[in-house]
């Protein structure tokens, strides 16, 4: 992972996170590190973002996050549960997801499932190349179809979205391009 995707994973880390007080306070620190983001497009949209973020009412922020994610299973930020449910199986890929976690010397957040995407940003963010992270990749798939079903709604976090599902998605397709050649 390039140091420009590590660092737009970081701040999507923080951007997708649930807007309270601190994270609204934060907001104004964060426009000299999107300066930094190399790519444009993502630049752009982080600034969007931004600029929607600081004009917004952080009641209304935390609405319209509490609607689209906590409210809605079809976008939740757990992404284990797009791909396997409320299931047993959940059970054991989210205690995988923490041995992982653990194996790379992060410190996952308390209080929060280790399929939370914000979380998993933030690790690849310091853990950009974990091995045998098939799962983590897998779930970090299913962030594009996130993207899009914000998209079709003209959802705010669309954005924020997308440019995490482009993100991802190159080195979510090599892992799946190297295990189809070992096969």
């Amino acid at each position: 992972m390039t140091e420009n995707d590590r660092m737009q994973c970081k701040l999507l880390a923080f951007l997708l996170e649930y807007p309270d007080t601190s994270w609204s306070a934060d907001l104004a620190d964060l426009d000299e590190i999107v300066d930094e983001v190399a790519d444009e497009q993502g630049k752009e949209l982080l600034r969007r973002f931004l600029t929607y973020a600081g004009s917004t009412p952080p009641v209304r922020l935390q609405e319209v996050y509490t609607q689209a994610f906590d409210l809605d299973p079809a976008t939740s930020l757990h992404l284990t549960y797009h791909l396997m449910g409320d299931s047993e199986d959940r059970g054991k890929a989210l205690a995988q997801l923490l041995w992982i976690y653990h194996r790379e010397g992060f410190d996952a957040a308390i209080g929060e499932l280790p399929d939370y995407l914000p979380l998993m940003l933030e690790f690849l963010a310091v853990c950009p190349e974990p091995e045998d992270a098939a799962l983590l990749w897998s779930c970090l798939g299913s962030v594009a179809t996130l993207a899009r079903r914000l998209e079709q709604k003209k959802h705010c976090y669309a954005g924020l979205m997308g440019l995490a599902a482009n993100i991802l998605q190159p080195y979510a397709a090599a892992l799946s391009d190297k295990k189809c050649k070992e096969v």
